[in-house]
């Protein structure tokens, strides 16, 4: 892995200018020199890497790439880099056998992209990540598309593709939809100006936005001819070639911004008065925009440099810019400057650019497949005529719309299914043997989008995109009325707090809600807003974008239809509970939804899309169900699995009481300890450190060490008074010195969640079982008793191979997986909503033991595989998914069927969730009604109830 940045490079010392062909040259040679290369990964990685380099003429060692670098992750662990020089560029080395899955390794490559950042070092994510294996490159920006690669060629096509990877030249690549990289050129310019006029203080802060949209706005509509001529590129070019500085662009300018808002044509000043017979830059080339966009007309002095920085601007091919990537880029780059005016100012969460593809997973089950759905069911002319005038009467907000990106995207696609509709009356009139009479009066009003946001200039930013989109439809779909004047988006994109100001009467609810958590969302919004949220809603403090759903759910009309996205733990717990629950109990059909994908920008999190119906009428249907695009046959729970695995209504079942927890939780990283200190403190003879100084497994231990072996320690008093504490002197004064200065609590020698009630429960065990909390698999190992295991895991205090066998079967583990929640795209194993509610089996002895005997065979092979590969229980399970350790597949069989047989039900059943869930959760509805004895623990201590108090245990 390598990370480049070239906006740092000493152009002198580290990069050999190169030209186009040299480049393409060089590359020719190097894809012809590693052709037939089939090695792995690691021997020639760094080899291959610098002559990649050398072809661009970048010199690794005088940019100061380094290789194998470590990379601190989030968890605390540690991984490596094959190279770095931060900021820029990030690749990914893969073997060439890799090549056909190279996109499955998408996810590795944006993890790792998320953790070379760090903003207390000062050094940014780098802006482009290249996924190779030697014969493959794809290249990725994550920080705007993280699901989708902006280039991927093979080694062959590498010359034809050197602009690709030209950041190693210093230059800016060539890869990006040359729409895309027109727009973020486009933008960049503009803000870039707007930089300079901030610096030298030309204008208040929101004239010079305003100047930079009415700007926009001119240049657009010119090269797309609703505004006629050039007259802003016009005024500009007369007084580059006034020499004598006699003219001024704050009068000019401001001049024609002015006329442009003049409705009446008979007004002393407006241009068929005064500059028709004048001629000039202004005859014939304004009209009424109206709108509000010019209804404060920006009059800003440019310097020389200045006009021509906006001359050159005004050279961009306008009418091929992306309104939305524009208006996202404008405001995300212009939003540091709004955190200046003012630092209190209460900012808009989660704010960049929405790919239109992540758009649309909301747009079309919400708008276009229904709406296309009773366009083709239309069999009569009238019918067809109907719809067309249904669909232009479609009312569609956006209660968190930013720039109005979703707005945007609806508001295109709605014009050509208008488009579509008007087609098919015509085909049916005329089949009919009748001319169809003109429809073009029947046109999808701008004014029918609705949007609300809390940032003022995101408002400004919004209409002018949809303004854009107004006229680029106008071109696409053809209208029969002027573009202009623009029509008036006062009344329906406004500023306001969404929840609590009332919503628009609405048919469809398109959003992306800010992505806030409920454990920050107080710091993000204040005490005030926090208490509004309370008395409005009664639900407590939830993930913020859970008020969206229960306001959307009260305003919907019956039929009514919304699309929104969400953190993905929506479909989790009680923020499930809060939001989708709600939306189901109300008469909500969930219908197309996406339980967990990445989302881009500086937001970058795992969300999830949500797309229902609103109390449908019995006659609409039978719908189609989709999970991850996937068409299913059964409908959707709010857990966004399929129903017939949708484990929501299971409950905790109190017999599992008092057998797992979540270990302790420190609280401060100074109890942890290294192999050194450690052994430092057991060699000691004032005290037997041994009592306090234990070995701590973490998830990362159980998953990747060849022995799931602790590999650090930590200091623990458990529960011991201060005075008691003291009997070990050396390890006392490390945690007073470590973590006493940075903690406010009484008891800063004991952990900060010490967990008394999980060492009884392990404490006359010989051994127990630890299962990390989250990761790909659902991983059991044994402990020592006297180890710590992290918080980072679950206790499970049960000690016998049968235990371990029915945790480690399908029936648990894939429990667990419908079950639990999620850490990003990762399930997340819990003592509560996981294990508390599994039902086990109750079999009979000569079945526990085939069970146990089963399980110690799939822990031997596991032992076998973990020594042979000197690897941890992740890599190896990634063997096994690719066909190796056949044996201890075999051993999984069998105890998978073990554990079938001991439930009662056909063993051909063992690994199949839609045969085994159902037949858990029945089984879990049956315990709790009482209807079958359920005592899985009975000889457990924490069962026995007699009545004996628990010492107190260190």
């Amino acid at each position: 892995m390598a990370t480049v940045n070239t906006e740092t490079l000493d152009q002198h010392t580290a990069l050999t200018a190169r030209s186009v062909q040299e480049i393409t040259g060089a590359l020719t040679a190097f894809a012809t020199n590693w052709q037939d290369y089939d090695g792995g990964e690691v021997e020639e990685a760094h080899t291959f890497l610098d002559q990649l380099f050398e072809a661009y003429g970048l010199d690794r060692r005088g940019a100061g790439v380094r290789y194998e670098s470590s990379l601190r992750r989030a968890d605390g662990t540690t991984g490596f880099t094959d190279a770095i020089l931060p900021g820029k560029l990030l690749i990914e080395m893969k073997r060439p056998s890799k090549v056909a899955t190279l996109e499955g390794d998408r996810e590795q490559a944006f993890d790792y992209w998320q953790e070379v950042g760090s903003r207390d070092e000062g050094v940014p994510a780098p802006r482009y990540t290249l996924l190779c294996a030697f014969h493959r490159f794809m290249v990725y920006e994550f920080g705007r598309y993280p699901r989708e690669p902006i280039a991927d060629f093979t080694l062959e096509e590498l010359p034809d593709n050197q602009g690709a990877l030209r950041f190693l030249a210093g230059q800016r690549p060539t890869v990006v939809q040359p729409n895309r990289e027109l727009t973020a050129t486009a933008a960049e310019a503009v803000v870039s100006l707007y930089h300079e006029l901030v610096a030298r203080d030309a204008a208040e802060p929101t004239e010079l936005r305003s100047f930079i949209l009415q700007t926009v706005w001119c240049l657009f509509a010119s090269d797309l001819g609703v505004l006629a001529g050039h007259p802003v590129q016009e005024i500009i070019s007369d007084l580059l070639t006034d020499t004598h500085d006699r003219r001024s662009s704050a009068a000019e300018l401001g001049h024609l911004y002015r006329l442009l808002n003049l409705p009446d044509q008979h007004h002393p000043d407006h241009p068929s008065a005064v500059h028709q017979q004048q001629g000039g830059v202004f005859a014939g080339k304004t009209k009424f925009v109206n709108g509000g966009l010019f209804a404060t007309p920006a009059a800003v002095h440019l310097t020389r440099e200045e006009l021509e920085k906006l001359r050159e601007i005004g050279k961009y091919r306008w009418r091929e810019v992306d309104p939305t990537i524009f208006g996202s880029l404008i405001e995300g780059f212009l939003e540091r400057d709004r955190a200046i005016d003012d630092p209190g100012a209460r900012r808009q969460f989660g704010v960049h650019y929405t790919h239109a593809d992540d758009i649309r997973k909301i747009v079309t089950p919400c708008i276009v497949e229904p709406w296309q759905g009773r366009i083709q069911r239309a069999s009569t002319a009238d019918e067809a005529l109907e719809v067309l005038a249904a669909l232009c009467k479609l009312r569609v907000l956006d209660s968190a719309c930013g720039s109005a990106n979703f707005l945007y995207i609806a508001y295109q696609e709605i014009r050509a299914l208008e488009r579509e509709a008007r087609d098919k009356f015509e085909q049916l009139a005329r089949a009919s043997g009748v001319e169809p009479p003109d429809t073009r009066h029947l046109q999808f009003p701008l004014q029918n989008l609705y949007g609300i946001e809390l940032d003022e200039f995101a408002v400004q930013v919004a209409r002018v995109v949809l303004w854009m989109g107004h006229e680029i439809a106008g071109r696409d779909q053809g209208t029969p009325e002027p573009l202009l004047p623009l029509p008036d988006l006062s009344a329906t994109i406004v500023q306001g707090d969404a929840l609590e100001m009332a919503w628009p009467a609405t048919d469809v609810i398109i959003s992306n809600p800010p992505f806030n958590g409920s454990q920050r969302l107080r710091e993000a919004i204040g005490d005030d807003a926090i208490e509004r949220l309370r008395s409005q809603f009664g639900i407590g403090v939830k993930d913020y974008c859970v008020y969206w759903f229960r306001k959307a759910v009260e305003h919907l009309p019956p039929g009514g239809r919304a699309g929104l996205v969400a953190t993905n733990s929506i479909a989790h717990g009680g923020t499930r509970e809060a939001s989708l629950d709600h939306v189901v109990e109300q008469g909500g059909v969930l219908l197309d939804v996406v339980p967990s994908q990445t989302w881009q920008g500086d937001a970058a999190v795992h969300v999830a899309i949500v797309n229902w119906i609103h109390q449908p009428e019995e006659t609409e249907g039978p719908f189609e169900y989709r999970i991850d695009h996937a068409p299913i046959a059964e409908g959707i729970g709010s857990d966004l699995r399929p129903a017939a695995v949708s484990v929501v209504s299971a409950v905790e079942l109190p017999a599992n009481d008092g057998i797992a927890f979540q270990g302790p939780i420190p609280g401060h990283r100074g109890f942890v300890l290294g192999d050194e200190t450690a052994a430092q403190l057991l060699q000691r003879d004032d005290a037997d450190y041994a009592e306090v100084v234990k070995r701590y497994l973490t998830s990362d231990d159980i998953a990747s060490s060849p022995r799931q072996e602790p590999s650090r320690w930590i200091i623990d008093f458990g529960q011991r008074e201060l005075h008691e504490a003291r009997r070990f002197p050396r390890a006392l004064e490390i945690v007073e010195r470590e973590v006493r200065p940075d903690v406010d609590r009484p008891r800063w020698w004991q952990l900060h969640r010490p967990r008394p009630a999980r060492r009884e429960a392990i404490a006359h065990l010989g051994r127990y079982l630890a299962v990390g909390r989250h990761g790909k698999r659902i991983l059991l190992t044994w402990c020592e008793p006297e180890w710590i295991a992290s918080d980072a895991t679950v206790t499970i205090a049960l000690d016998g191979d049968y235990h371990f066998g029915v945790l480690t079967s399908r029936a648990h583990t894939l429990w667990a997986a419908y079950r639990g929640s999620s850490i990003k795209s990762d399930p997340r194993y819990t003592h509560t909503t996981v294990f508390r509610s599994f039902p086990w089996p109750a079999p009979d002895e000569g079945r526990r033991e085939i069970i146990a005997a089963a399980a110690r065979e799939v822990a031997e092979q596991r032992t076998i595989a973990c020594t042979d590969a000197n690897a941890g229980l992740t890599e190896i399970y990634n063997i096994v998914e690719d066909g190796g350790y056949p044996d201890l597949l075999g051993a999984h069989r069998d105890l998978d069927r073990a554990v079938a047989a001991a439930y009662g039900w056909p063993v051909g059943i063992a690994g199949d969730a839609y045969e085994m869930i159902p037949r858990l959760l029945a089984l879990n509805h049956q315990i709790d009604a009482g209807t079958i004895d359920y005592e899985p623990f009975v000889d457990h201590p924490a069962h026995q109830g007699d009545g004996e108090p628990a010492a107190r245990l260190f």
